[in-house]
């Protein structure tokens, strides 16, 4: 009987298997796998860094142009990230232990900060470099220190008053004795791009008069 020519060879090889691409999933199931693998905890000013923090998976940007683009949104939009004590917007990192962003390419994805400002010594940075680094901000954290209790004033805060447009903003720490400027700051540093405001006077932290803030665009 004559062999039929469909059927499959003892000596032919096994088919090969079947690989299935990443890039065949859903978009909204690869997002929540970049997510799994880059987004860390969130950091706020009322919280520091854990050693025991888990990592971000980095090298799966490496995998290709396509994962890379997708992967670096998450990565860096979606992160808050430590800015720089003098440089601000320039050389953040993801946390203590990693090293800066010194790449021009991802700093603009970069709009979630926390920054840890002191009052008792020169801030190292002006008004223009800090409105330049956070206006329009995602998120904005703002952890403010001192070495010994009511050892310096509000002055280095002010640094902050031209920043406009901050969406989510928190400004915690030490600000005992001008804690109705800190609420004033914050509604200033939250209103739109292109508000004015009239100086703070010292007599609405007396007085607890911060909400009379008179603006103007």
């Amino acid at each position: 009987m004559p062999a039929d020519p469909s059927a499959p060879s003892a000596a032919s090889p096994p088919p090969p298997p079947r690989r299935t691409s990443f890039m065949v999933l859903p978009p909204e199931v690869r997002l929540q796998i970049y997510g799994y693998l880059l987004r860390l905890p969130p950091l706020t000013a009322t919280t520091t860094t854990n050693i025991d923090e888990p990592r971000v998976s980095a090298g799966i940007l490496r995998t290709s142009q396509q994962i890379h683009a997708e992967a670096a949104a998450v990565l860096y939009g979606d992160n808050v990230f430590l800015a720089h004590p003098s440089l601000l917007a320039d050389f953040p990192r993801l946390r203590r232990w990693y090293t800066p962003v010194c790449a021009a390419a991802p700093l603009p994805r970069i709009r979630r900060f926390h920054l840890t400002l002191r009052l008792d010594c020169d801030p190292g940075f002006d008004r223009r470099r800090a409105a330049a680094a956070f206006a329009g901000a995602e998120e904005l954290h703002i952890r403010v220190v001192q070495t010994f209790f009511l050892s310096a004033g509000k002055e280095n805060l002010a640094t902050l008053e031209d920043v406009r447009g901050v969406r989510g903003l928190t400004i915690c720490g030490s600000t005992t004795g001008f804690e109705k400027y800190v609420e004033w700051l914050a509604r200033l540093m939250r209103s739109p791009p292109g508000t004015k405001a009239m100086p703070f006077a010292e007599s609405e932290e007396e007085h607890g008069d911060a909400g009379r803030v008179i603006m103007a665009r």
